[in-house]
């Protein structure tokens, strides 16, 4: 009799609990990390639905690319689907799992403006989580070009908490082929970690309406980990980061005269050791996870310099102004 009351316990709390999540990427909807973090969230007793890329569209960082055709004109990454299918649908066997032809931004608004509305009786959605992502997105620079970053800017911008979750784990790998249920896989112990700070951050939460304040969500990035990268990291714990800082350094190029070409290369600014806002004595997100660390930053849609370099700047040009 006590156990059956506490296993009673126990489902209510976890009902209670329960919220609902609306879950992209910029892999596709096939690849192994997000399908691992789709899982896990299920069996943390949340709903979640699935609306993520027909193919690959990493690079595409925030831009918002919709389908002109009712059919998928080519073969998507592993030829699933086909060519010939239709250009948005779902897993046979699963009503939660959707991929529409389009860049990850846009497959937030088919979820948030058609799919959920038409098929799930447009629930309210808690939280959007973008990945995790198949390789790193780390510093500014990454935060204007990631697909899965610019998914997660775009929620915000619509008004929803998001979380932009990437691992080392650049592999592109097929879920149908890769995924498994082995704790010391990559996929695994990041889709492990996303529920565990998503876990956290309801359970803050409590009875307040959202889960982040208004017009802000988090950048989260994995290390290499697991043996499956030949690694012994196998739970990576948690660090605020920044984007930017020190430990930073910007791109540049350097002509190879034996080969004719150019080459990657370093450029010493300084710029980055700038901290316009926010804690400047945080480490940069690179610095993280070259441990068996995970970076966390949070991040704002307005991108405004601070008021006293305004105030500097525009007064050179003042008179111009109306």
């Amino acid at each position: 009799m006590q156990s059956k009351a506490l296993f009673a316990l126990a489902t209510t709390i976890v009902a209670a609990s329960a919220k609902n999540i609306l879950l992209t990427n910029d892999d596709g909807w096939a690849a192994t990390n997000i399908r691992a973090l789709y899982r896990d969230l299920k069996a943390a007793g949340h709903d979640v639905i699935m609306v993520a890329p027909a193919e690959q569209r990493s690079g595409y960082g925030g831009k918002f690319q919709l389908d002109s055709s009712n059919t998928l004109q080519y073969d998507t990454l592993f030829s699933y689907p086909p060519a010939g299918s239709p250009s948005w649908g779902h897993e046979e066997d699963d009503l939660n799992v959707w991929y529409y032809n389009g860049t990850p931004a846009a497959c937030v608004a088919v979820g948030l403006d058609y799919i959920i509305p038409t098929y799930f009786n447009n629930i309210s959605v808690d939280l959007v989580v973008g990945g995790p992502n198949e390789g790193n997105n780390l510093g500014e620079r990454d935060f204007v070009l990631s697909g899965t970053e610019g998914a997660t800017f775009y929620a915000v911008e619509r008004g929803y908490p998001a979380i932009a979750f990437s691992g080392a784990n650049s592999n592109n790998s097929f879920f149908k082929d890769n995924l498994d249920t082995d704790p010391n896989h990559a996929p695994n112990i990041y889709s492990k970690k996303s529920v565990e700070l998503i876990q956290a951050l309801f359970e803050k939460q409590g009875d307040n309406p959202r889960a982040l304040p208004l017009a802000t969500g988090l950048n989260v990035n994995f290390p290499v980990a697991g043996s499956d990268l030949e690694s012994d990291c196998l739970d990576p714990p948690y660090y605020q980061s920044r984007f930017t800082g020190s430990d930073y350094v910007p791109y540049a190029i350097a002509y190879n005269e034996s080969t004719g070409l150019v080459d990657w290369a370093n450029a010493e600014t300084g710029t980055l050791d700038v901290a316009a806002a926010g804690d400047s004595s945080l480490p940069a997100e690179f610095n993280v996870v070259n441990g068996c660390a995970s970076s966390i930053t949070v991040f704002t849609l307005d991108p405004d310099a601070q008021k006293s370099a305004v105030d500097q700047i525009i007064g050179n040009f003042q008179s111009l102004l109306a």
